[in-house]
C-alpha cells in the first residue's frame, strides 16, 4: 500500500511539475459537504477575481494552471454566509491543499434580534429541482399528495398515476428509499402525510447510476424532517382547515444531539374529510350512460419516524431508523346512472352505493454503517426491511329502475381485498476520491427481494355466497440484483461523470381462483445495462453549461400484473394484465445556468413499450386494464429563475413546454399516431412586510393537452398565505387559502374506437386553514456557536445527497 501511494504521488508530481494548483473542500455548519458551492480565487494584491468554479457534489474544488503568487479563497452558497480563507502563497511548481472552508447559516445578530435567511421555496440544481417545503408558506396546510399535484412539471391523474416532465413512469422515494407501492396505495400514503412532516421534495429527472434504474421519467424523493441543532430541540404544530368539510393535523418533532449521539423522532396525526363530485358520460351499443354522483373520502392517519445515530469515532457512524404510517380511509361512491337510447329517451336507471373502507399499515426499518476518512474514502453498508399491508373490504349495493322510475330489483356484491408486501434490501456503496487528481470513483451493489400476496374474496346474492369465478389469489415475487460504477473527473473548467449500472431481474407471478384455474405470468429473467453521462462546462464566472444522458426502465407495478376482476359498479370493472412488459426510456438534456439561479433546459426522451390505461367494452359493461401500447417521443423546454424586485419582494418563476408524439396500438383495429403539446407554469411571490409579518402568493397552471388518445383539460390554482411570528420569534401563526378561485378539477375525454367517454371530477380544493407552530430548545445561533467550538462533535453524518 505504501509503495502504491508513493508511486501515485511520484506520478502526480511528474504530471504537475510545471503547473501550480490549489485544491480543497467546502463544508457546511455540520461538517457535511456543501454540494455545488461557489468557490472564488481572489488575488491578494488587488482583490481581483482570478478564477471561479463550482464545488462537486462532495464539496471538492480545484484551481489549476495558476501563476505563482499570493491568493485567498471565498466560498458561498444559497442560504449560507460567505466565508474567506487565509492567504495562500504558492511558488513555481508548488501545489497547495487548503484546509476545509466551513459555511455557516446566514444570520446577523443585533442584540436579541436574529434575522436569518430562508432557503428559496424552489431551488434549481444541476441534476435536480428541490422544493423546500418549510420555506413555502402556502404549502404548510397541504398533504404530500397535494404538494405533488402542484409541483412544477408534475401531474397526477384520477387513477393516481404520476407524470413528470410530460412522461409517465415516476419512481417515488421516501428518504432515499423506493416505496414499492401501487399507485392507489402510494396515493393513500401521500394523502396521509402532512406537509409539516416534510423537509423537502427532490425532483430528479435524470438520476445517476447510484440510483435504481426504475422510473422512466425519473425520481421524486420526499425527505422527512430532521432537526440538526445541538442539544434537545423540538417543534410542535397544529392546523385546522375548512372547506365543505374539515381537515386537521397535529405534529410533534423532537431531537437530541450531543457530541457522539443523535436521537430523533417525529409523529403526526391527521383527520381529513372531503367530497368529490363526479360526472361521467359513456357511449356503448347505441346506449348512453349518464352517471352523476359523488365520492366520499375520510382519512385518519398516523405518520411516525424515529432513529438513532451513534458516532463511534470521527470516521465511523452507525444508524438505526424506524418509520411508518397507519391510516384508515372511509371511501364511498354514490351515483345515479341513467341509460338513454339513441332517440334520447330513458331506458332504465341504476342507483349505486359503494362502501369501501380500507386500513393500511407500513413499517420500514433501516440499519446503516458509515466510514469516512479525510483522505477521500467513504463506505456505506446498509440493510432495510419494509412491510406493507392493506385490508380493503368493499360492498356494492345497486337498485335497478325501469324507464318510469319503478323499482325492478336490488343486487349486492361484496369484495374483501387483502394485500401484503415484504421488501428486503441489502446494499453497499463505496466512494474513493483522489483529491489532487480531481478524480472520484463511486461503486456499489444492491440486492432487493420483493414478495407480494394479494387475496380477493368475492361474494354475491342475498346470502353472500362465494363467487368462485371472481375470488382470486395473486402472488408475485421480484428479485433485482444490481451493481454500478461511476467515475467523476474535474479538469479546469470541465466536470465529467460517466456511469454504468447493471440490473438483473427475476420475476414470477401466479393467479388462482377457487376452481383451481391458474393464470401464470411467464417467469422472466433479464439483464439490462443502464449507462449515464454528465458533462458540465464553466463558460465564465456566471455561466454554466451542462449535458446529461441516462437510460431508465419502467417495470409494471405489482397490482397492474394481477388479472383478477375488481367490480367498481354493475357496469364498470378493472383488472390487471399479467403479460405486461417493462418499458425502456432514453433521456438526454442540455442545460444553461446563469449566476447559479436562472436555469434553461432542453430535454428529449424516447420510450419503447410504454404502458397506459385502456378501456374495453363488452356489450353494456366496460372495464379498465393496462397494456403496452407503443412508443413515445417527448421534446421539452423549461426555464426557471428567481427574481428580486425589491428587498421585501422575491419572485420565483417556472415555465415548461413539451411536444409529445404517441405511436402504437391498443388492438389490431385500434392504432394511433397522436401529436400533442403541453404547457405548464408555476409562480411564487414572497413578501416581507415587516420583521414579524410575511406573505406569499403562489399559483400554477397546466394547459389542456393529450395523452395518447385521451384529452385532458386545463388545471390551475392560486394560493395565498399570511404569517405572523410570535412568542419571541419561536412561534408562527399563519392563515392560508388554497385554490382561491376554486378552479381545481379534472376533465378527461376520449373519442377513439370503442373508447367514447368524458369524465369531470371536482373535489374540495378551496380551503381556508389556520396553522400554529412553535419551536423550542437551543436556537440556531447557539447551535452554530457550539458547532464552531467543537466541530468534531457535530460530525454525525446523514446522507443528504443520494
Amino acid at each position: 500500500m505504501a509503495r502504491l501511494k508513493s508511486t501515485l504521488i511520484l506520478l502526480f508530481a511528474t504530471l504537475t511539475l510545471h503547473a501550480q494548483m490549489i485544491t480543497g473542500r467546502i463544508l457546511d455548519d455540520s461538517s457535511q459537504a456543501a454540494s455545488f458551492a461557489v468557490v472564488k480565487l481572489i488575488s491578494a494584491a488587488d482583490s481581483s477575481l482570478v478564477k471561479a468554479t463550482i464545488a462537486s457534489e462532495s464539496g471538492w474544488y480545484a484551481f489549476t494552471e495558476l501563476k505563482p503568487g499570493t491568493y485567498y479563497l471565498q466560498a458561498s452558497t444559497v442560504g449560507m454566509k460567505s466565508t474567506s480563507g487565509p492567504l495562500i502563497t504558492i511558488s513555481h511548481g508548488q501545489n497547495w491543499e487548503s484546509e476545509p472552508l466551513m459555511l455557516l447559516p446566514l444570520q446577523q445578530t443585533f442584540e436579541a434580534v436574529i434575522v436569518k435567511a430562508r432557503k428559496p421555496a424552489v431551488e434549481q440544481f444541476v441534476d435536480k429541482a428541490v422544493l423546500n417545503i418549510s420555506s413555502d408558506q402556502t404549502a404548510q396546510s397541504k398533504t404530500a399528495y397535494e404538494l405533488l399535484q402542484q409541483a412544477p412539471g408534475v401531474m397526477i391523474d384520477p387513477n393516481d398515476q404520476i407524470r413528470m416532465g410530460g412522461k409517465q413512469g415516476v419512481n417515488v422515494f421516501i428518504d432515499g428509499k423506493p416505496t414499492h407501492l401501487s399507485p392507489a396505495d402510494l396515493a393513500n400514503f401521500l394523502r396521509g402525510t402532512p406537509a409539516a412532516n416534510i423537509d423537502n421534495i427532490e425532483l430528479i429527472s435524470n438520476p445517476s447510476s447510484r440510483f435504481d434504474a426504475q422510473g422512466g421519467a425519473g425520481i421524486i424523493n420526499i425527505r422527512l424532517r430532521r432537526n440538526k441543532n445541538a442539544g434537545l430541540n423540538g417543534n410542535i404544530s397544529g392546523s385546522y382547515g375548512q372547506s365543505a368539510h374539515h381537515r386537521a393535523n397535529l405534529a410533534l418533532d423532537l431531537t437530541y444531539r450531543s457530541k457522539s449521539l443523535n436521537v430523533y423522532g417525529n409523529v403526526s396525526a391527521s383527520d381529513n374529510d372531503q367530497i368529490t363530485k363526479v360526472l361521467l358520460d359513456r357511449n356503448a351499443n347505441s346506449l348512453q350512460f349518464l352517471q352523476r354522483g359523488y365520492d366520499t373520502d375520510a382519512t385518519r392517519a398516523l405518520v411516525y419516524k424515529t432513529g438513532i445515530d451513534y458516532t463511534l469515532n470521527p470516521k465511523q457512524t452507525i444508524s438505526l431508523n424506524v418509520s411508518g404510517n397507519t391510516a384508515y380511509n372511509r371511501f364511498g361512491t354514490h351515483t345515479n346512472t341513467r341509460l338513454v337510447n339513441k332517440e334520447g329517451n330513458q331506458d332504465s336507471s341504476i342507483v349505486n352505493h359503494v362502501f369501501n373502507p380500507n386500513h393500511h399499515n407500513r413499517i420500514y426499518v433501516v440499519m446503516n454503517y458509515r466510514y469516512a476518512d479525510t483522505l477521500g474514502l467513504e463506505l456505506n453498508v446498509g440493510a432495510d426491511l419494509t412491510r406493507f399491508s392493506n385490508v380493503s373490504p368493499s360492498l356494492i349495493a345497486s337498485e335497478y329502475f325501469n324507464a318510469d322510475r319503478m323499482p325492478l330489483f336490488t343486487r349486492q356484491v361484496r369484495f374483501d381485498a387483502n394485500t401484503g408486501i415484504r421488501i428486503g434490501t441489502i446494499q453497499a456503496d463505496l466512494v474513493k476520491e483522489w483529491k489532487s487528481r480531481h478524480l472520484k470513483l463511486e461503486t456499489g451493489f444492491k440486492h432487493t427481494d420483493v414478495a407480494t400476496d394479494n387475496a380477493l374474496l368475492a361474494f354475491n346474492g342475498a346470502e353472500m355466497q362465494p363467487d368462485v369465478n371472481r375470488t382470486n389469489r395473486f402472488t408475485y415475487r421480484e428479485i433485482v440484483s444490481a451493481a454500478y460504477a461511476s467515475l467523476n473527473h474535474m479538469a479546469g473548467k470541465w466536470a465529467m461523470q460517466a456511469g454504468l449500472r447493471a440490473e438483473r431481474t427475476i420475476s414470477r407471478g401466479r393467479s388462482m381462483d377457487l376452481l383451481g384455474s391458474m393464470i401464470s405470468r411467464p417467469d422472466t429473467a433479464y439483464l439490462n445495462l443502464f449507462p449515464t453521462g454528465f458533462v458540465q462546462y464553466q463558460a465564465s464566472e456566471n455561466v454554466q453549461l451542462g449535458m446529461t444522458y441516462g437510460r431508465r426502465i419502467g417495470r409494471p407495478n405489482y397490482q397492474d400484473l394481477n388479472p383478477f376482476i375488481y367490480q367498481v359498479d354493475p357496469y364498470t370493472s378493472q383488472r390487471g394484465n399479467p403479460f405486461l412488459q417493462p418499458a425502456y426510456t432514453d433521456n438526454a438534456a442540455l442545460s444553461y445556468t446563469y449566476k447559479w439561479a436562472t436555469n434553461v433546459k432542453l430535454s428529449y426522451g424516447h420510450t419503447e413499450g410504454f404502458s397506459t390505461d385502456v378501456f374495453r367494452q363488452q356489450e353494456l359493461t366496460a372495464y379498465r386494464t393496462v397494456a403496452n401500447a407503443g412508443t413515445v417521443n417527448a421534446l421539452s423546454l423549461s426555464a426557471s429563475s428567481p427574481f428580486q424586485v425589491a428587498k421585501w419582494w422575491n419572485i420565483y418563476v417556472y415555465a415548461g413546454a413539451t411536444w409529445n408524439r404517441f405511436r402504437g396500438r391498443f388492438s389490431e383495429a385500434e392504432t394511433f399516431n397522436q401529436k400533442a403539446f403541453a404547457l405548464e407554469g408555476y409562480m411564487q411571490h414572497s413578501f416581507t412586510i415587516s420583521k414579524s409579518w410575511s406573505a406569499q402568493v403562489s399559483g400554477f397552471g397546466n394547459a389542456p393537452t393529450t395523452q395518447t388518445v385521451y384529452r385532458i383539460g386545463k388545471l390551475a390554482a392560486l394560493n395565498l398565505s399570511l404569517e405572523k411570528k410570535v412568542l419571541k420569534n419561536k412561534g408562527k401563526l399563519s392563515f392560508h387559502i388554497d385554490d382561491l378561485f376554486n378552479t381545481m378539477r379534472w376533465r378527461q375525454s376520449a373519442d377513439f374506437g370503442y373508447q367514447q367517454f368524458s369524465i369531470n371530477r371536482k373535489w374540495e380544493s378551496r380551503r381556508a386553514t389556520l396553522r400554529f407552530a412553535y419551536r423550542f430548545g437551543r436556537s440556531d445561533s447557539e447551535a452554530a456557536r457550539g458547532r464552531r467550538a467543537d466541530a468534531e462533535g457535530s460530525r454525525i453524518k446523514t446522507k443528504d445527497n443520494l
